[in-house]
C-alpha cells in the first residue's frame, strides 16, 4: 500500500540506452532515454500531484521519446506500460506520469477504479479500461498502484490508472513506485520490450 502526497526532486541515476522501438499495432516508437532514483527531498516542477513512496519503496523515473508511426497525434495509453522485475517475480504499473515540458500545459489525468470517496486529483471513469492487467506473465505478480484512503481496519481502496491521451513527437516522465532492493527491470509497453533499465540503491 503506498501512501501519497509530497514535495520531491531527484538523486541517483543509471540508464542502459536503447534504440527507438516500434510497435506497429499502437502506431507507436519508444525509446528510453534514462532512468533514475527519486529521492524525498526532491522537486518536480509543474506536477499537480505526487506519489510518497514510504521507508521500503521507491521511486523510479524513466524518461522516455515517444513518436508517432502516422503523420500526426495518435492515442497513447499509458497503462499498457509497465516495470518487469525478474527478481521480485512482479509486475509494476505506472505511478504517475508527464509530459516533460516545464509548465506540463498537457498531462495524463488520473483516474480511480472507486467511486467512494475519490482523492480529489483522480475521477472516476469506468468508461475507461486499466489495460494493465492485460498484459499479466504467467508466474508474475501484478502490482498496481493500490492507496488507502480509510484505515488499516477501514480500508477505501483506490487503484489507480491515467486516462490515453494523444502523442506525436513527445517526451514523457514516467514513474513507478518499486521495492528499495529494485536494482533492475526491463520496460515494457504491453507486451513489447522496450528498454532493460538499471537503478542504483
Amino acid at each position: 500500500m503506498v501512501r501519497i502526497l509530497v514535495l520531491l526532486l531527484f538523486t541517483s541515476l543509471s540508464f542502459v540506452a536503447y534504440g527507438q522501438v516500434e510497435i506497429p499495432e499502437a502506431e507507436l516508437s519508444l525509446k528510453m532515454v534514462k532512468a533514475r532514483k527519486i529521492g524525498v527531498l526532491s522537486v518536480q516542477f509543474g506536477g499537480t500531484y505526487f506519489i510518497n513512496s514510504g521507508k521500503d519503496h521507491k521511486r523510479v523515473q524513466v524518461r522516455l521519446k515517444a513518436k508517432s508511426l502516422n503523420d500526426g497525434e495518435i492515442d497513447f495509453d499509458p497503462n499498457k506500460l509497465s516495470l518487469v522485475s525478474e527478481g521480485y517475480k512482479a509486475r509494476f504499473s505506472v505511478s504517475e506520469i508527464y509530459f516533460a515540458t516545464f509548465f506540463r500545459s498537457k498531462g495524463f489525468q488520473m483516474l480511480t477504479t472507486n467511486n467512494t470517496e475519490k482523492p480529489v486529483f483522480a475521477k472516476y471513469d469506468p468508461s475507461i479500461k486499466n489495460t494493465f492487467k492485460d498484459f499479466s506473465i504467467e508466474g508474475y505478480l501484478d502490482c498496481p498502484l493500490d492507496l488507502n484512503f480509510g484505515t488499516n481496519k477501514k480500508p477505501i481502496i483506490h487503484t489507480i490508472y491515467f486516462r490515453p491521451n494523444t502523442v506525436d513527437k513527445n517526451v514523457l516522465d514516467v514513474f513507478f513506485v518499486v521495492p528499495n532492493g529494485l536494482t533492475n527491470g526491463k520496460l515494457y509497453f504491453g507486451d513489447t520490450l522496450i528498454s532493460e533499465i538499471k537503478i542504483r540503491k
